[in-house]
């Protein structure tokens, strides 16, 4: 058996496994990704709380913010966060509370100068991903109720090309993600480690072999944010900054298992293969 017939073959057993542990969670494993997806929105949160006056100094020293509009600020993002976190955790407005989850990550990246700081740009535009996916994932979840809901022999006409594209969307801001993990050493296991990681990230924002890529990517990155971002052994100065990487990841980690439970969709190398 040649090299080619060997990659197809290991290749369509990952696909079996891949498809095996989604009929498996099938009903736990969307519930896994809001948990992670959301899991830095409360840190963030609790953060905030535990560091309030700190953060209405920063807004008065480098916004010129009056007392009043830093309170309110500080408040909307606290608040913002934790109730939108909670709605999608419990399934009720969830379009909603991506919404203002998605418009506070944006103000918190002016507030904080994020675009002047590319690997933390990239880590936000990787959350703005994953909420995207799960704008998607309710979508298919009403769309499939109102077909299940529908009089026999009623057409029912859904336009779901939004849907594809914002999945496509979706995976690329993912993408992101791993581009601020590259490890700069010539060494072979940080370089088979960045090899690996590039040909996944290319996997899925192209759309062939999505779960598969998207699941393997998804235990590396757990992996890897357990090894450099574990911040319960961080008493520094640095601990705030370790701890934010790691919940980040660990957001990122929630939108890449969204991969796995939603597949590739039409704009997808897959589809199109299907096609020819």
């Amino acid at each position: 058996m040649g090299v080619d017939g060997l990659w197809l073959r290991l290749l369509s057993r990952s696909e079996d496994l891949t498809d095996e542990v989604c009929r498996r969670s099938r009903h736990m494993l969307p519930l896994v990704a809001r948990l992670c997806l959301t899991a830095t929105f409360f840190e963030d949160a609790l953060r905030m709380w535990l560091q309030f006056f700190e953060q209405l100094a920063y807004l008065q020293v480098h916004f010129n913010c009056s007392e009043m509009l830093s309170v309110l600020i500080v408040l909307v993002n606290l608040l913002g966060q934790v109730v939108g976190s909670v709605l999608i955790l419990v399934r009720l407005w969830v379009n909603v509370a991506v919404i203002l989850l998605a418009s506070l990550v944006l103000l918190q990246v002016h507030m904080h100068m994020v675009p002047l700081q590319l690997q933390l740009l990239l880590r936000n535009f990787a959350l703005l991903g994953g909420l995207l996916l799960l704008h998607v994932e309710t979508q298919e979840r009403a769309a499939a109720a109102r077909i299940c809901t529908t009089t026999a022999g009623v057409p029912l006409l859904i336009n779901r090309r939004p849907q594809h594209l914002m999945r496509l969307t979706g995976r690329v801001l993912l993408a992101c993600m791993y581009l601020t993990l590259l490890r700069q050493e010539i060494e072979v296991p940080a370089l088979t480690l960045n090899s690996l990681g590039v040909v996944l990230m290319l996997m899925i924002v192209l759309g062939y072999r999505t779960r598969v890529a998207a699941l393997l990517l998804a235990i590396i990155l757990t992996v890897l944010n357990l090894y450099t971002n574990a911040w319960w052994f961080v008493e520094d100065s640095n601990s705030d900054l370790v701890k934010y990487n790691y919940f980040h990841s660990l957001s990122v980690v929630g939108g890449l298992l969204l991969v796995v439970v939603l597949g590739p969709g039409q704009v997808s190398l897959e589809q199109y293969k299907k096609q020819w």
